[in-house]
């Protein structure tokens, strides 16, 4: 079977009640293979043979997105905010250059496989402090 490959897109605030505007967001791309799916069938007491292709999509998804948790809360720069809100989390085709790609940057103990995507500029900005134009 070929893996499940899901795009989420994080976005981070401090405070829940403030209008939704994020201080950092996040982008993965999360892959879920059949080690994967196995084991959440498995602590979910599924037989993953048994389930129709859009059951198994559903029980990938639910397990990329407790390892898309799982790695944020690996990650220091995200400790910080309490908020974090999936914005966008979709089922994506297994990109064409997944043989290229760099080594996953977390891998699960499900074998849940994690890439932190490229930031954008505007992303590194909102999650880094601002400077103060008398500090320069």
């Amino acid at each position: 079977m070929e893996p499940h490959c899901f795009f989420a897109h994080i976005a981070f605030a401090i405070d829940a009640r403030a209008p939704v505007t994020p201080q950092a967001t996040a982008n993965l791309l999360i892959e879920i293979n059949d080690a994967a799916l196995r084991s959440g069938g498995k602590e979910k007491h599924l037989k993953v043979s048994a389930l129709r292709e859009s059951q198994k999509v559903e029980l990938a998804g639910k397990i990329a997105k407790t390892a898309a948790r799982d790695y944020l809360k690996s990650q220091r720069e995200f400790r910080k905010f309490p908020v974090q809100r999936f914005v966008d989390f979709n089922l994506t085709g297994t990109p064409t250059y997944i043989s290229i790609r760099p080594p996953p940057a977390k891998i699960l103990p499900n074998d849940s496989k994690v890439w932190r995507l490229a930031e954008s500029e505007s992303d590194q900005l909102r999650s880094q402090p601002l400077s103060s134009p008398s500090s320069k």
